[in-house]
């Protein structure tokens, strides 16, 4: 794979909306609210993933960077209803936001999908207990639900 990608503005929104959709998936997985933790361990994860991600990677965060939390809220502040409700309505935004994917290449969605993946499981655990840890492998399976790989 290419060490570089000069993604369109297109391209960037979308890879930044699963990237919002996935951390705001997480938070919410457990008990439907957002902690502060989990909140704090996405924008510090996204942060620091502009810096020190892959080369092809960097541009995604290094754009989200500049409005992951303003995004983050106004995303999360859209959810209303039930537990299912809310992951109903994520579904729905991630399937809008992945359409993207193919258009970039197997290799670079292959590639994505674990970023984000290993991005959801850090949010998840920010404010996690010993049995959600337990959980964790049946809770990376729904993101196979979403799309996700």
């Amino acid at each position: 794979m290419v060490d570089a990608y000069d993604y369109t503005p297109e391209e960037l929104q979308k890879l930044g909306d699963i990237i919002v959709w996935t951390t705001i998936l997480a938070a919410i997985h457990n008990d439907g609210v957002i902690d502060k933790s989990e909140k704090a361990e996405a924008i510090k994860l996204t942060h620091l993933r502009s810096i020190i991600s892959e080369d092809y990677f960097k541009p995604i965060y290094s754009h989200l960077d500049d409005h992951f939390e303003r995004d983050f809220d106004a995303y999360s502040a859209s959810l209303v209803g039930t537990q299912e409700e809310k992951e109903a309505m994520i579904q729905v935004k991630m399937h809008e936001a992945l359409e993207i994917l193919p258009k970039i290449g197997p290799l670079f969605t292959e590639r994505f999908t674990k970023n984000v993946t290993d991005l959801y499981n850090k949010v998840f655990t920010a404010n996690s207990s010993v049995f959600q840890a337990f959980m964790l492998p049946m809770l990376t399976s729904h993101l196979k639900k979403f799309g996700l790989k």
